[in-house]
């Protein structure tokens, strides 16, 4: 048995390491990124761990043994789930390892772009103590927060938000209304979430629907006073488009844990990073020790009891 982490930004491997060695099996390690160093890399494995490789169509007609791709995370968009599944390979996430850490993240964004913390730290750096320099500032109780996405994440932000005395509006085809209902989340339509909310924190996957579903025409429906907070996907917004926005004044700011592109400078990445009405952190929300532990040892758990005959929990395309 042959298992392969692709590509990992962890400080170690060994539990994943101790676990195929007590299957009886042997874990290859690489850093790989592009289709033939790929397909090199995992020809001959029966089990695949990836976090950024792109596992596509040609990788995945490469390989001749494989049983399973899991991946180290809960977005799944990095691999080809038609092309695996046409081969019989399963294709499995994390889809619980850091809810509670993203949740804190989007609602710390929401905090800091609220209360304008970033701006109100650059005034005390500069020794400036006018509150004449500060944005206006308006009172959390009573706003409204939209959730696009209403999964595991978006319901537990919804629950520390509705804390603050913040309504709940959200827009997510798989809500169901006795959900919504125990949650107190009011389902509206997209275009109704865009013209109400205060805050619009995203919580959806990106798929070929959801591509750059934040544009321009978006924005011109958001209020002028509204933040975008996104710790999701970045090819959920069309950053060129947003930039435009905040610049244009169409949207008072936004918040981004995640970026379209996060592996190459670009100029419209420099900018987002740079800009004085956006907050960027740099793809952080996930973190914590205990994240971190519980999504290796749940990704190789999955691998192994895929190879071993059994059904992974994460499982995307039951086969």
């Amino acid at each position: 048995m042959k298992v392969v982490i692709t590509d990992h930004r962890f400080p170690h491997v060994d539990h994943e390491r101790r676990a195929v060695e007590a299957a009886g099996g042997q874990l290859l390690v690489g850093q790989a990124t592009d289709e033939d160093t790929l397909s090199h890399l995992c020809a001959d494995a029966d089990g695949i761990l990836s976090v950024r490789a792109p596992i596509t169509r040609k990788v995945i007609e490469s390989l001749d043994r494989c049983r399973i791709i899991v991946r180290y995370g809960i977005g799944i968009d990095t691999i080809d789930i038609p092309a695996a599944t046409e081969r019989g390979m399963m294709v499995a996430n994390v889809p619980d390892y850091c809810v509670d850490e993203v949740s804190d993240h989007a609602l710390t964004l929401l905090l800091t772009l609220s209360r304008q913390i970033t701006q109100a730290i650059a005034l005390a750096r500069k020794d400036r103590w006018s509150t004449a320099e500060m944005p206006a500032l308006h009172r959390l109780k009573g706003q409204t927060c939209g959730l696009f996405g209403a999964g595991k994440i978006g319901l537990l932000l919804a629950k520390k938000v509705q804390r603050l005395g913040i309504h709940i509006i959200a827009t997510d085809p798989y809500l169901s209304d006795d959900l919504a209902r125990e949650a107190r989340i009011e389902k509206v339509p997209f275009d109704e979430l865009l013209m109400r909310a205060d805050f619009i924190s995203i919580h959806a996957p990106l798929t070929k629907q959801t591509a750059h579903v934040f544009n321009a025409e978006c924005f011109r429906k958001m209020k002028i006073t509204a933040f975008l907070i996104n710790t999701a996907r970045g090819g959920l917004i069309d950053e060129a488009d947003l930039l435009v926005a905040v610049d244009s004044g169409e949207l008072a700011g936004a918040a981004l844990d995640v970026l379209e592109s996060e592996t190459a400078v670009t100029q419209v990445r420099s900018r987002l990073v740079s800009h004085p009405k956006i907050v960027v952190t740099p793809h952080t929300a996930w973190l914590s020790e205990e994240a971190r532990d519980t999504l290796q040892q749940r990704a190789i758990a999955q691998v192994l009891e895929c190879l071993g005959g059994g059904t992974p929990y994460g499982v995307i395309n039951r086969l």
